[in-house]
């Protein structure tokens, strides 16, 4: 079979390259998609638990009594732990804030850095898991530790060991607990260059404003399987509070959401709408198939036109209908082998150039980091199979038809096609 193909790469070296490049120009497309979606939605480092982790983000406050008066806001260190904390099930929670900037530098004043600053707690080096070059996460009684990326660390003391030292943080004499390895923006929850804990006195819920703070909360569960139970005590636990708030009411809106929806949760009042964001894809990946299929459907059908003499004497010889069939699909999937190829090296290079473009958003636009890839989601065994799996697709149905339209004519018609 590889020795047929190499032949009639020979004897047309142009609709061959044509058939490759269109193949590859297909894959390049769809592996792109697929790459992007990995980045975005599976577990990767340090975001390794997002297949089992649930989030809330946002909240309402409403008065019960006149549902025009109403506020819509992200979540607190409060609401975690009045209504997260106690349920059954989770294996780790926590609340972080949004990236903003901060001034740090050495405790003499030199140095100084502006860096993006995220605000957490304790639980976030459980929720998620950067590399730790030197030290570890804050715990909940260092309230005056913070952790910074490696970057940081080499621009203010020239070397990553720098744990126990200290260094001024907007002002304030903070201790540096860890070192991490610097975090790319593309994981949107996790990225920062330094990390600061919140004040023990955010926890403290005093009313229901207290339960509204500029946090998101994620929840790792034991299992996905845990989804509908957690999301069913969740919101009893919203009930239990609710019913302590008088007129005054908390909504979280049909949270708390898996990580696609989480991802595409951009407004506080607005959900994402999760069945057009499928369709979308669906749509794009059948399109990006189809549209090439029809087009190596055509050039199948003018090599099969170029080889029809050739396929008469294999049946004066006894080939059968399904032997040539099998044969000229073998003979092209190798073709579309080749394309697939160079299309899963040209994706790698098409997500590495457009990195930014494709994972900007709300969480991370203008930040100081890197849009760096990492290695675990390029490359993925699974990548690997996806892109085998379009070339066979590929493959039938740019060239089943062609192939069986080919073979079905008698030997005599076939000898004599000029």
């Amino acid at each position: 079979m590889i020795r047929q193909t190499i032949m009639n790469l020979r004897q047309n070296p142009f609709l061959s390259a044509i058939s490759i490049a269109g193949t590859a120009f297909a894959i390049t497309m769809i592996m792109a998609i697929v790459i992007t979606w990995q980045t975005k939605y599976a577990d990767f480092t340090p975001e390794v638990n997002r297949s089992r982790s649930l989030y809330v983000m946002a909240m309402r406050i409403y008065n019960q009594d006149n549902q025009d008066e109403q506020s819509y806001g992200f979540t607190s260190p409060a609401f975690l732990k009045e209504c997260v904390l106690p349920l059954k099930g989770i294996e780790a929670a926590t609340a972080f804030g949004g990236i903003s900037g901060a001034l740090v530098s050495l405790t003499d004043g030199s140095n100084r850095l502006k860096v993006d600053k995220r605000i957490t707690d304790a639980s976030f080096w459980k929720v998620f898991k950067p590399h730790f070059l030197t030290g570890r996460g804050f715990s909940e009684e260092e309230v005056q530790s913070v952790v910074v990326c490696a970057s940081v660390a080499r621009k203010l003391f020239g070397t990553t060991e720098v744990v126990g030292q200290q260094l001024l943080y907007n002002r304030e004499t903070m201790r540096i607990a860890g070192v991490v390895e610097d975090i790319s923006v593309a994981a949107k929850d996790a990225y920062a260059q330094i990390w600061v804990p919140y004040t023990p006195g955010m926890l403290q819920a005093n009313g229901v404003w207290s339960y509204s703070g500029g946090m998101q909360i994620a929840i790792v569960a034991k299992s996905a399987d845990d989804f509908p139970a957690i999301r069913e005590e969740l919101s009893k636990r919203v009930e239990a509070v609710n019913a302590g708030l008088g007129n005054r009411k908390i909504d979280i809106m049909e949270q708390p959401d898996n990580i696609v929806a989480h991802v595409n949760h951009v407004w506080c009042n607005i959900g994402p709408d999760l069945p057009m964001l499928y369709l979308q894809y669906a749509v794009a990946l059948l399109i990006i198939l189809l549209v090439p299929s029809l087009n190596l459907c055509g050039l199948s059908s003018s090599r099969m036109q170029q080889r029809m003499a050739e396929l008469g004497v294999r049946k004066a010889f006894g080939g059968t209908r399904w032997v040539l069939v099998r044969q000229i699909l073998n003979e092209n999937l190798m073709l579309t082998l080749l394309g697939g190829v160079a299309g899963l090296l040209l994706s790698y290079l098409s997500v590495y150039l457009m990195r930014e473009w494709l994972f900007t958003g709300s969480g991370n636009v203008g930040t100081s980091g890197e849009f760096s890839l990492s290695m675990d989601v390029l490359f993925s065994p699974w990548i690997f199979l996806l892109a085998f799996a379009f070339c066979v697709v590929i493959n039938l149905m740019s060239a089943a038809l062609p192939a069986w339209l080919a073979a079905k004519r008698s030997i005599v018609e076939s000898l004599n096609d000029k």
